[in-house]
């Protein structure tokens, strides 16, 4: 299946294909994708297509309803229990388990999260990593662009990647973490690993 679809979605402009059915490749680094995830996207560009013409209107031709569901703030847990990784590839790091989740921008089958209008946004990461064999590489990224890239050396010990950045995003723009190729990290029920984000102000 080739992901010509996906790469629309995105908005990947830079962007080139390692392999057609699922794979591209941002700057330095391969980020893989499951067939769930192509699915997924491919169904939400359908959706993005449809609205990318609609103008937006102001909370208070909204309403205060509608309002209300125009806030945007969500935490997720990775879900995980044990070890993840490594891989040949990076990985867009799909955060499944929800602490709050306001606005359902965040998608947990893809990992991405979607700006659902134009704002400036804070996110942050924490991933944790307990090996003596591989490091803990931790990405994020705005569409194509990796807005940050921490790295750490557990050596047997737990150590934490963490990470946050103030985005200003357009309507469609996509931020999502991801975990570089032959890293691995840790989680299990104490929610170890976290992604989360809010709108800090509409613009």
């Amino acid at each position: 299946m080739r992901v010509s679809v996906v790469l629309l979605w995105l908005c990947l402009s830079s962007v080139h294909l390692q392999r057609a059915d699922d794979q591209l490749v941002v700057g330095d680094e391969k980020i893989e994708f499951t067939q769930s995830q192509i699915e997924v996207l491919k169904k939400h560009n359908t959706v993005v297509e449809g609205s990318a013409d609609s103008t937006e209107l102001s909370d208070e031709a909204l309403g205060e309803e509608d309002s209300i569901r125009r806030k945007v703030a969500f935490s997720y847990a990775s879900g995980l229990n044990g070890h993840f990784g490594p891989h040949s590839t990076g990985i867009i790091l799909a955060f499944r388990r929800r602490i709050t989740d306001v606005g359902r921008a965040y998608n947990t089958v893809t990992g991405v999260f979607t700006a659902p209008f134009r704002g400036v946004y804070y996110f942050r990461f924490n991933i944790l990593g307990y090996s003596s064999s591989y490091r803990l590489a931790v990405c994020l990224y705005k569409n194509h662009q990796k807005i940050l890239d921490v790295t750490e050396y557990p050596r047997g010990s737990f150590e934490y990647a963490v990470g946050g950045a103030t985005l200003l995003l357009r309507r469609g723009d996509h931020v999502y973490v991801a975990l570089r190729s032959h890293s691995q990290m840790y989680d299990n029920s104490d929610n170890h690993c976290t992604f989360s984000g809010f709108l800090l102000f509409r613009m």
